[in-house]
């Protein structure tokens, strides 16, 4: 997995829109995207939410809840850095969040 960009979500202050690329050709465990928080047994941390395919190409978003972008996503892959947080780009903006 490579994170193309991080972007806040506006009136969701918690909440961030990760754009990703993955291999289109191998399968993944989306429910093995999360992040450590500290203190917290793993089954507590937050996941991906809500991951949608942008195209064929392998370009997929999803929710996060609660991200620290000081510490790397754990995927199936192994860890990934986050890059610094940006403006939601237009062609993204159609996504909505829906809470869970």
């Amino acid at each position: 997995m490579k994170v193309i960009g991080v972007h806040p979500i506006a009136g969701s202050p918690d909440v961030h829109l990760l754009e990703v690329e993955l291999d289109p050709a191998a399968p993944f465990a989306w429910d093995e995207v999360t992040q450590e928080q500290e203190g917290e047994p793993r089954e507590s941390w937050q996941a991906a939410y809500d991951e949608q395919p942008l195209d064929e190409r392998g370009r997929w978003v999803f929710f996060f809840h609660l991200l620290d972008l000081d510490r790397p996503l754990l995927t199936p892959d192994g860890p990934v850095s986050l890059p610094p947080a940006s403006p939601l780009p237009t062609r993204l903006q159609g996504i909505e969040y829906d809470p869970p």
